[in-house]
């Protein structure tokens, strides 16, 4: 069940600017990172893990179907689109790490491409803080979402802006009276 994806390359190539020549094998990669770096904090390991199941075998009711679609997807495919930027651009070679040209183009300089990852991560966050809102208010639709994960899970995120300083430790208890706070539960 590793595998399981939440958005497919046809929906990814559908909804982004990914040329339809991308190579499938190029993508995966990211469609993964975006899910285990992104995802997983925002939802928890219940949720994350609840969801994946009914992914594999095609059971997911009405309610998991709109946040897999109105929620996870976008958010997905801007995470994916940020990740994919690097990954694009540079390819390890036994020769070492090369960067991709062809005639008709050039490859990008780093700072271009970190204006596009910054640009990816921005619209990433937004919907990002979207589907945190949404869950934080629906709890009673997805109650895996506020289940007491064993203390190696992952706590879900209850805010989706982060900041890369130290602020002090949350813990679930914590977590949960925020949500109390915020009028979701």
């Amino acid at each position: 069940m590793a595998n399981v994806l939440f958005i497919s390359e046809s929906y990814l190539k559908s909804n982004t600017n990914i040329d339809e020549n991308v190579d499938i094998k190029e993508i995966l990669p990211a469609i993964a990172d975006a899910q285990a770096m992104h995802l997983l904090p925002a939802l928890g390991s219940a949720l994350y893990d609840d969801l994946k199941t009914k992914i594999a075998a095609g059971t997911t009711n009405a309610d998991e179907d709109t946040l897999l679609t109105d929620f996870i997807a976008p958010m997905l495919t801007k995470f994916v689109q940020m990740e994919l930027s690097s990954d694009l651009l540079f390819k390890y070679r036994d020769k070492g790490v090369m960067t991709k040209s062809s005639e008709n183009s050039q490859p990008v300089d780093y700072t271009k491409m970190r204006y596009l990852m910054d640009r990816w991560d921005n619209k990433a966050q937004f919907y990002k803080k979207r589907l945190i809102d949404y869950l934080c208010g629906n709890t009673t639709l997805f109650p895996a979402y506020l289940q007491s994960p064993n203390t190696w899970d992952v706590l879900p995120d209850t805010d989706a802006f982060t900041n890369p300083f130290y602020l002090g430790t949350q813990t679930w208890e914590e977590k949960k009276e925020k949500l109390k706070l915020r009028g979701s539960l």
